[in-house]
């Protein structure tokens, strides 16, 4: 791995972290791998934070909080796709595919990221009007802001995936309520400013992640 691609891992999943000897360590070993993810989630008490990196016959999984750093292998798809239901804290698995009641949503990066953090200073109907503005789809977008505004649950992925020539990255969110879930992917280059939001359940997520850690 060249200085140029070593940044660009740095900078994407560990801004700001790079002199940390767990994170030092973890760029270090990157260059053997076949995707990396950093991957948060947080619900109520619960909370992750964690660097999967994909090998050819293992993945590393390996916890970044500080209070409770920790490593494994993990060599079997069995306990890999366990892997991933534990780390979403998900009792459910994904049997078929359920179809989707609500059509993607299609937005700014940046001013869902406005909305986003002044949701909770606006009702419910406001931040649907906001929403509804920006996609111009305001059924659908009155279900985005439910969740958004009552969030019990969310999670981000940051997944890089090895090419010819360096790395692909891809970022993507989730949110969860009572009244359904949300994937919110976005454009992780500064030049790119879109996102594209669609209603996902936390099992379909997790199904999901597991067959990119496994492809």
């Amino acid at each position: 791995m060249n200085n140029q691609e070593f940044i660009c891992l740095a900078q994407y999943l560990f801004p700001g972290e790079s002199q940390r000897t767990v994170v030092a360590e973890l760029l270090h070993t990157a260059s053997g791998s076949k995707r990396i993810c950093r991957m948060k989630f947080n619900e109520s008490e619960y909370a992750q934070d964690v660097c999967l990196q994909v090998h050819n016959e293992k993945i590393i999984l390996t916890g970044l909080m500080e209070e409770d750093d920790f490593g494994y292998e993990l060599k079997e798809p069995a306990e890999m796709k366990r892997a991933c239901y534990y780390l979403f804290n998900c009792f459910e698995h994904v049997q078929t595919q359920s179809p989707l009641s609500v059509p993607a949503l299609f937005l700014s990066r940046r001013r869902y990221e406005e909305i986003h953090e002044k949701a909770g200073t606006w009702t419910l109907c406001v931040l649907a009007e906001l929403l509804g503005a920006e996609t111009g789809d305001p059924d659908s977008s009155a279900e985005l802001a439910k969740v958004l505004k009552n969030r019990t649950a969310s999670g981000e992925l940051r997944l890089c995936a090895r090419n010819g020539e360096g790395w692909s990255l891809q970022q993507v969110s989730f949110i969860e309520a009572s009244s359904g879930g949300w994937l919110l992917r976005s454009s992780s280059g500064a030049e790119q400013d879109y996102m594209i939001a669609f209603p996902l359940t936390r099992a379909e997520l997790c199904h999901a992640f597991g067959e990119w850690l496994l492809k």
